[in-house]
């Protein structure tokens, strides 16, 4: 999986949190700029989640 795909499947389940909201205004229909806003997101979200896999991997090892 490229990088720019794990930051697809991050934003999109980021914003899938939303609930009602997000079933009103699917992903697919949202413009640029507002999947910009999740992309930033979801790159926090994957520093975190590369991170503790680092950490895991030091103490696993």
């Amino acid at each position: 999986m490229s990088e720019d795909e794990r930051r697809e499947r991050y934003a999109v389940a980021l914003y899938s949190t939303l609930g009602f909201s997000a079933e009103r205004h699917p992903w697919a229909g949202l413009s640029p700029a507002r999947r910009e806003v999740w992309y930033v997101r979801a790159e926090a979200a994957m520093a975190v989640a590369d991170k503790e896999i680092a950490e895991a991997s030091r103490t696993a090892g």
